[in-house]
């Protein structure tokens, strides 16, 4: 079996013919990971990787002081044959779609880290009758009289197509909003706490409304696996305030970004009637994400620009490390990673 030492092509020669080829025909923006040899097929494999740079400006935000890169994002691989340098690589096509998917990825990743950092304010919001009624039922029947039967639950359910009462037990017992007896359900230890102090999680409780926001909010904040039932409900609010707080990831602080910039969100989210449906309700949105103390507006030169929440961020940062490529926006010094030299290729 040939080896790498038998090879026609050194390791320095294949990347040399990998890169042209990339710069060529795939974009210049495109770099190249260390490469390996592979000894079956006699090949020369190198990942090809995209990482975005970001400048790390001064207090006046005036001068750049540092560079950083954001983690590498991996669109593919390219082959250079040992022998015969002949290249194989995926198409411009395959490379976009990779990125298309990595931004989807991103950007799904980062409202669910959102939804969990800020579930208690999320839950102000208004809600649609049909959406989260059933959970509202039952929490509301419980704050108000105590308990409520699991007879019950079944009755309305025989009312409705499905389960829709009793599909939410389980997770309301599990976070310690409400606790079985039998065949009653009646406030858990959290809601108990929620009801007898005057503030829950840095939010007021002072009325039966607040102390359903606030059961509410940690039911959100613990059950991003059904990201998609809370997407439908808060879709165009995430969709701004997610973009809003990928952009603070990203700069790791709270910038003044321009309403105009925010709407971008929703345009990533939606399209065509749906799309001008809601950038047409984008200020409503805006005005009630600030309400709840998502986001807030400030004035820059005459022009209203919108600031995050310093406690959200925090959370944020804290649970995004668990929600996968969130990870990639927490990026080290260019010291740490690689020179402009190392990079030019």
């Amino acid at each position: 079996m040939s080896t790498i030492e038998e090879a026609g092509v050194d390791m320095p020669e294949a990347r040399r013919i990998a890169m042209e080829e990339v710069r060529f025909n795939l974009g210049t923006y495109l770099r190249l990971d260390d490469g390996e040899f592979d000894e079956e097929s006699l090949e020369y494999i190198f990942p090809i990787i995209l990482r975005s740079p970001k400048l790390i400006l001064d207090e006046n935000k005036e001068n750049a002081v540092d560079l950083r890169f954001l983690d590498p994002i991996e669109v593919g691989e390219i082959s250079v044959d040992a022998n015969t340098k002949d290249v194989d690589r995926p198409t411009s096509r395959q490379v976009k779609k990779e990125l298309e998917n990595y931004e989807e990825e991103l950007h799904a990743a980062i409202q669910k880290a959102l939804v969990r950092a800020s579930g208690s304010s999320l839950s102000h919001l208004p809600f649609p009758e049909n959406q989260y009624a059933p959970l509202q039922d039952i929490l509301s029947e419980v704050i108000l009289n105590g308990e409520i039967t699991v007879a019950s639950l079944e009755l309305m359910d025989s009312y409705e197509d499905g389960e829709k009462y009793q599909k939410y037990i389980d997770s309301l017992v599990e976070l310690g909003l409400l606790k079985r007896d039998g065949s009653v359900l009646r406030s858990g230890d959290v809601l108990n706490t929620i009801q007898k102090k005057d503030s829950f999680d840095g939010h007021q409780v002072r009325t039966h409304q607040e102390e359903l926001n606030a059961a509410l909010g940690r039911y959100f904040e613990h059950n991003v696996g059904e990201f998609e039932m809370v997407k439908r409900t808060l879709g165009p609010y995430l969709a701004l305030a997610g973009y809003y707080y990928r952009r603070a990831l990203e700069l790791d602080e709270l910038p003044a970004i321009k309403e105009s910039d925010l709407r971008e969100g929703i345009k990533f989210e939606y399209d065509g009637r749906k799309e001008q449906k809601k950038l047409f309700k984008t200020s409503r949105y805006l005005v009630q994400l600030e309400e709840v103390g998502v986001l807030t507006s400030v004035y820059q030169d005459g022009e209203r620009h919108w600031v995050g929440d310093d406690t959200t961020f925090k959370r944020l940062k804290a649970t995004a490390d668990q929600l996968g490529p969130v990870t990639g926006l927490f990026s080290p010094a260019l010291s740490e990673q690689q020179t402009l030299g190392e990079s030019s290729d």
